[in-house]
Protein backbone atom coordinates (compact mmCIF):
# COMPACT_ATOMS: atom_id res chain seq x y z
CA UNK A 1 0.00 0.00 0.00
CA UNK A 2 3.01 2.39 0.57
CA UNK A 3 3.81 2.71 -2.94
CA UNK A 4 0.19 3.43 -3.85
CA UNK A 5 0.41 6.29 -0.79
CA UNK A 6 3.71 7.67 -2.65
CA UNK A 7 2.26 7.59 -6.16
CA UNK A 8 -0.89 9.81 -5.13
CA UNK A 9 0.99 11.94 -3.07
CA UNK A 10 3.36 12.73 -6.31
CA UNK A 11 0.57 13.00 -8.27
CA UNK A 12 -1.57 15.49 -6.18
CA UNK A 13 1.18 17.37 -5.29
CA UNK A 14 2.65 18.07 -8.83
CA UNK A 15 -1.13 19.46 -9.54
CA UNK A 16 -0.90 21.46 -6.57
CA UNK A 17 2.47 22.65 -7.40
CA UNK A 18 1.42 23.48 -11.06
CA UNK A 19 -1.98 25.61 -9.90
CA UNK A 20 0.27 27.24 -7.90
CA UNK A 21 2.91 28.39 -10.76
CA UNK A 22 0.24 29.10 -13.20
CA UNK A 23 -1.14 32.15 -10.70
CA UNK A 24 2.88 33.16 -9.14
CA UNK A 25 3.95 33.69 -12.56
CA UNK A 26 1.56 36.74 -12.94
CA UNK A 27 1.00 39.52 -10.91
CA UNK A 28 -1.30 38.48 -7.99
CA UNK A 29 -3.73 41.22 -9.26
CA UNK A 30 -4.75 39.35 -12.47
CA UNK A 31 -5.62 36.42 -9.91
CA UNK A 32 -7.24 38.97 -7.69
CA UNK A 33 -10.27 39.41 -10.88
CA UNK A 34 -10.70 35.91 -10.94
CA UNK A 35 -11.25 35.07 -7.44
CA UNK A 36 -13.51 38.49 -7.62
CA UNK A 37 -15.31 37.11 -10.59
CA UNK A 38 -16.77 34.17 -7.63
CA UNK A 39 -18.81 36.97 -6.07
CA UNK A 40 -18.27 35.76 -2.95
CA UNK A 41 -15.48 37.78 -0.96
CA UNK A 42 -15.36 41.33 -0.02
CA UNK A 43 -12.40 43.44 -1.18
CA UNK A 44 -9.90 42.61 1.73
CA UNK A 45 -11.44 38.82 1.07
CA UNK A 46 -10.34 38.77 -2.49
CA UNK A 47 -6.95 40.28 -1.56
CA UNK A 48 -5.50 37.90 0.80
CA UNK A 49 -7.45 34.53 -1.32
CA UNK A 50 -5.36 36.19 -4.46
CA UNK A 51 -2.25 36.88 -2.42
CA UNK A 52 -1.94 34.43 -0.36
CA UNK A 53 -3.70 30.98 -2.17
CA UNK A 54 -0.87 30.44 -4.29
CA UNK A 55 1.79 29.95 -1.96
CA UNK A 56 -0.78 27.68 0.14
CA UNK A 57 -1.12 25.64 -2.67
CA UNK A 58 2.94 25.20 -3.32
CA UNK A 59 3.22 24.64 0.00
CA UNK A 60 0.63 21.95 0.36
CA UNK A 61 2.31 20.49 -3.25
CA UNK A 62 5.93 20.79 -1.95
CA UNK A 63 5.13 19.04 1.37
CA UNK A 64 3.43 16.23 -0.61
CA UNK A 65 6.31 15.35 -3.38
CA UNK A 66 8.63 15.44 -0.26
CA UNK A 67 6.58 13.11 2.03
CA UNK A 68 6.65 16.43 4.89
CA UNK A 69 3.83 15.51 7.17
CA UNK A 70 2.01 13.60 4.12
CA UNK A 71 -1.22 12.70 6.17
CA UNK A 72 -1.89 16.33 7.37
CA UNK A 73 -0.76 17.83 3.72
CA UNK A 74 -3.37 15.38 2.37
CA UNK A 75 -6.02 16.41 4.88
CA UNK A 76 -5.06 19.77 3.80
CA UNK A 77 -5.34 19.86 -0.11
CA UNK A 78 -8.64 18.15 0.45
CA UNK A 79 -10.02 20.50 2.76
CA UNK A 80 -9.01 22.99 -0.09
CA UNK A 81 -10.60 21.14 -2.89
CA UNK A 82 -13.45 21.00 -1.22
CA UNK A 83 -13.89 24.73 -0.98
CA UNK A 84 -13.11 25.31 -4.72
CA UNK A 85 -15.42 22.68 -5.58
CA UNK A 86 -18.32 24.29 -3.56
CA UNK A 87 -17.15 27.41 -4.87
CA UNK A 88 -17.04 25.98 -8.64
CA UNK A 89 -21.09 24.54 -7.95
CA UNK A 90 -22.07 27.80 -6.64
CA UNK A 91 -20.80 29.68 -9.98
CA UNK A 92 -21.99 27.33 -12.19
CA UNK A 93 -25.17 27.00 -11.02
CA UNK A 94 -25.53 30.56 -10.76
CA UNK A 95 -25.08 30.92 -14.33
CA UNK A 96 -21.64 33.63 -14.14
CA UNK A 97 -19.72 32.26 -16.97
CA UNK A 98 -16.10 33.28 -15.68
CA UNK A 99 -13.18 31.67 -15.46
CA UNK A 100 -12.20 29.14 -12.71
CA UNK A 101 -8.93 30.09 -11.84
CA UNK A 102 -7.80 26.58 -10.79
CA UNK A 103 -4.32 26.83 -13.37
CA UNK A 104 -4.55 30.16 -14.34
CA UNK A 105 -6.65 32.98 -15.74
CA UNK A 106 -7.99 31.55 -19.07
CA UNK A 107 -9.69 28.14 -18.38
CA UNK A 108 -13.74 28.84 -18.57
CA UNK A 109 -16.01 27.33 -15.51
CA UNK A 110 -17.35 23.98 -16.80
CA UNK A 111 -18.87 20.61 -16.02
CA UNK A 112 -15.46 19.22 -17.02
CA UNK A 113 -13.80 21.54 -14.65
CA UNK A 114 -15.98 20.38 -11.72
CA UNK A 115 -15.97 16.76 -12.70
CA UNK A 116 -11.94 17.13 -12.97
CA UNK A 117 -11.21 18.92 -10.00
CA UNK A 118 -14.07 16.60 -7.98
CA UNK A 119 -11.35 13.72 -9.48
CA UNK A 120 -8.68 15.50 -7.70
CA UNK A 121 -10.65 15.54 -4.34
CA UNK A 122 -11.82 11.59 -4.31
CA UNK A 123 -7.94 11.07 -4.98
CA UNK A 124 -6.77 13.69 -2.93
CA UNK A 125 -9.37 11.49 0.09
CA UNK A 126 -7.96 8.22 -0.67
CA UNK A 127 -4.63 8.97 -0.21
CA UNK A 128 -5.59 11.45 2.67
CA UNK A 129 -7.23 7.90 4.24
CA UNK A 130 -4.59 5.28 2.93
CA UNK A 131 -1.92 7.99 4.29
CA UNK A 132 -3.29 7.69 7.93
CA UNK A 133 -3.99 3.53 7.48
CA UNK A 134 -0.72 3.25 5.86
CA UNK A 135 1.20 5.07 9.33
CA UNK A 136 -1.28 3.10 11.71
CA UNK A 137 -0.16 -0.25 10.29
CA UNK A 138 3.25 0.82 10.56
CA UNK A 139 3.29 1.93 14.34
CA UNK A 140 0.91 -1.44 15.00
CA UNK A 141 4.34 -3.52 13.42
Amino acid sequence: MWWIVLLGRLALGVVFVYAAYTKLRNPWMLFGMTVDSYQMLPEWGVELVARWLPWLELLLGAMLILGIWARWAAAGASALLVVFICALIRAYKMHLGINCGCFGTSEPLTKFTILRDSGFLAASLILTVLAFISRRARQSV
